[in-house]
């Protein structure tokens, strides 16, 4: 299979490259910008091996004439495309990222496209049910942009356009999202990933000395570039999907980060605070997809591992 991966220079495209080279697919990858200096490091190590089946070209996603050329000839499409930042300029970027990407691929004949969300667009504003599940549960993006969750307000919009445009293309394209919350675990680009500055941050004490009353969920981006592969390959997945393992209760993180990192003293909770439930998270689809998802100690172990080989902590 030709595979088209947009934003093959992020933290999840690199690793959705490296997967997809593995398991023995021709790969065009796009890029804003392909001089060598800032893309020497994903021929290196995310195409290592590849060969003249991996194809480095630029293309961006405002422009659909560039994502069309990124996706002429191939049979399928991975969109990794984003922003870490949470403004307002995320909302219109992530409906390009949709709207063109979608376009592209119906214009190119490319049959199947995985797009990259998040959690954030399964938020039920009446609030969060005992397990949420991909089908059911959709954030209200008005009441996100009110309250300034504007990486939310993209990706609740990825999703319904993605699964809008599949559905009404007569079976021309198949649509799927894969929702992950934080991303973490070892990095390829020369620049560490957010979630890695953050746990460096924790671990040196400058931030997060106390214990947030509240989860987080968590995924190695191995596992979830495999999952973006995975929905590819099958011809039956389409719709939302997460991209977690769980959610934790940041004192069960918190503590783990101890065990791996003997340094790290973690903070307590106030005495007498409650903790609250962790989000559950229904992962039936996702098993669907057969793909093997660690757990806690192995997702910080190698998030710390890629701290020490750089020298963060």
């Amino acid at each position: 299979m030709k595979v088209a991966v947009i934003g093959c220079g992020g933290y999840v495209g690199s690793y959705v490259t490296r997967a997809l080279v593995a398991r023995g697919h021709d790969v065009r990858g796009s890029v804003r910008d392909a001089s060598p200096e800032r893309t020497g490091w994903i021929v290196e190590k995310a195409a290592a091996g590849a060969g003249d089946r991996f194809q480095l070209i630029e293309a961006d996603v405002f422009d659909q004439a560039s994502i069309v050329r990124a996706m002429s000839g191939c049979d399928g499409t991975i969109v990794c495309a984003g922003s870490p930042k949470i403004e307002p300029e995320t909302i219109p970027l992530m409906a390009a990222v949709a709207g063109n990407c979608c376009d592209a691929a119906l214009e190119t004949g490319v049959r199947a496209a995985v797009f990259t969300s998040s959690t954030g667009s399964t938020n039920p504003p009446e609030g969060e049910p005992e397990f949420k599940n991909e089908v059911d549960h959709w954030s209200d993006d008005e009441l996100q942009m009110q309250t300034g969750k504007y990486a939310a307000v993209g990706k609740t919009r990825l999703d319904r356009t993605v699964l809008q445009k599949a559905e009404s293309s007569a079976g021309a394209l198949r649509g799927v999202t894969i929702n992950p919350s934080t991303v973490t675990g070892p990095c390829m680009s020369p620049e560490p990933a957010t979630s890695l500055r953050s746990y460096a941050a924790i671990i040196r004490g400058e931030r997060m000395t106390t214990v947030p009353n509240s989860s987080m969920s968590l995924i190695d981006v191995r596992d979830l570039a495999a999952l973006h592969v995975a929905a590819l390959e099958q011809e039956s997945a389409s719709g939302r999907y997460f991209g977690v393992r769980q959610s934790w209760h940041w004192q069960e993180i918190l503590d783990e980060l101890g065990r791996q990192v003997p340094e790290y003293t973690p903070p307590r909770l106030e005495p007498g605070v409650v903790p609250v439930r962790a989000t559950g998270f229904d992962l039936t689809r996702q098993a669907s997809l057969g793909v093997a998802v660690q757990g806690l100690p192995e997702i910080l172990a190698a998030a710390v591992a890629e701290l020490r080989a750089r020298g963060m902590v």
